[in-house]
């Protein structure tokens, strides 16, 4: 697909939240405000999933202190990755679903489900340490390398989703970079590191954008984007995951095997706590392979409830 059908197809997307177009910092990346109770019930949702994966269990929905003991706590925290992929298991898996409710509540409000296939789910709730871990940069997949997430297995057709929530964001960020004039359409899939397409990165242009709590972006797969730490910077709690456009007519869709089983529909997201549920087999002491960074490690499968006569 050419640069301009991108733009013209996340033109689209945009619209239909905001006709004025307000919200782009660059063709390919929209930062948009969240309603305020939204943004508040799914920060407090979140806290009370963090809380839960701490090793006392205790809820704790202040910021300062939930960041202090998460913190504190890091090396005990067991479903936490090297990229701060925060897993979820079974012994959380209610507080989860609770998460995904109110993240479903803010997609439902931006109108734009009709215009998706899938969701790559589940989507991730994150903490990024203030400082680098080195360790994690020799991994194949460290956010901290500028990448598309489709280096990384994702639809090519798709568009990332990133909402800031606790902590440091002035300085514990992302960082987002501008696809070239040249830009072609074979950069994007697959690939056995992010480092590997580091020449295509040298192409990309870093853009101006503040990454603030209280907003949601949307960041086409066009784009690329880093984590980023400045000197000083504190930890970080944010939610990542990914949706798929259809693709295109004529081209086959680049996405890894192992993702292929990643995904949601629109509908069976945003009906979480009301129709669905995501489920999760594996306990704490329980790890799932993620296949050098391609599959997703955890194990959810999605429980539909009906009701007598459906």
């Amino acid at each position: 697909m050419s640069l301009d059908k991108r733009v013209a197809r996340f033109t689209e997307l945009v619209k239909r939240f905001d006709p004025n177009l307000s919200t782009l910092v660059d063709p390919l990346i929209a930062r948009v405000r969240i309603d305020d109770i939204l943004s508040e019930n799914l920060r407090m949702a979140v806290a009370i999933y963090t809380s839960r994966c701490l090793p006392d269990r205790r809820i704790v929905t202040n910021e300062e202190e939930l960041l202090k003991a998460f913190v504190r706590n890091r090396e005990l925290i067991k479903n936490c990755t090297p990229n701060g992929m925060m897993v979820p298991k079974r012994e959380v898996s209610l507080e989860f679903n609770l998460v995904i409710r109110m993240f479903a509540d803010i997609m439902e409000s931006l109108n734009f489900g009709d215009l998706l296939t899938s969701w790559h789910v589940p989507l991730n709730v994150r903490f990024k340490d203030g400082d680098v871990v080195k360790g994690n940069l020799e991994r194949n997949f460290p956010t901290e390398h500028i990448h598309s997430d489709s280096w990384a297995g994702e639809s090519a057709e798709s568009v990332t989703v990133m909402i800031p929530l606790f902590g440091d964001t002035e300085r514990n960020k992302v960082e987002y970079y501008s696809p070239p004039e040249d830009f072609q359409e074979e950069w994007l899939g697959p690939q056995p590191s992010y480092a590997h397409n580091a020449w295509i990165a040298e192409k990309y242009t870093k853009i101006n954008a503040p990454y603030s709590k209280g907003y949601i972006y949307l960041v086409d797969f066009s784009t690329l984007h880093a984590s980023a730490r400045l000197p000083g910077s504190g930890p970080r709690v944010s939610i990542d995951t990914t949706f798929a456009f259809p693709p295109q007519e004529g081209s086959a869709e680049k996405i890894h095997p192992w993702r292929a089983e990643e995904r949601s529909g629109h509908e069976t997201l945003c009906n979480v706590g009301r129709k669905t549920y995501f489920s999760f087999s594996h306990s704490w002491e329980e790890m799932v392979d993620s296949m050098g960074g391609y599959k997703h490690p955890s194990s959810l499968r999605v429980i539909e409830f009906k009701r007598d006569g459906e």
